[in-house]
């Protein structure tokens, strides 16, 4: 159970640097690019939407790696269970 909230912290960090890799670096290009007003909109615009579709994308594949650790956690428990019922049967 620890092994998997440590797996879920990392993922965690992993995902909160990109996040703001992504930030710092689409207020970085706003700065520094000369562009007319219009122009900048319209690439914040296309920037928000790309970004949408990543955080989707990502999100999506986060939730198949959750839940592939909830059913491996759910698999060993229940091994577990049966090793720890198999104890408890007396000899035959």
């Amino acid at each position: 159970m620890e092994n998997q909230d440590n797996e879920r912290s990392v993922l965690l960090s992993v995902l909160a640097g990109i996040g703001i890799g992504v930030v710092v670096g689409a207020i970085a290009g706003l700065l520094f690019a000369p562009r007319a007003g219009t122009e900048t909109r319209e690439t914040v615009s296309h920037t928000l939407t790309d970004l949408t579709h990543k955080i989707s994308e990502l999100s999506q594949q986060v939730a198949a790696k959750v839940k592939t650790a909830v059913e491996t956690s759910k698999q060993a428990l229940g091994e577990k269970v049966a090793e720890s019922a198999d104890e408890g049967q007396p000899s035959a």
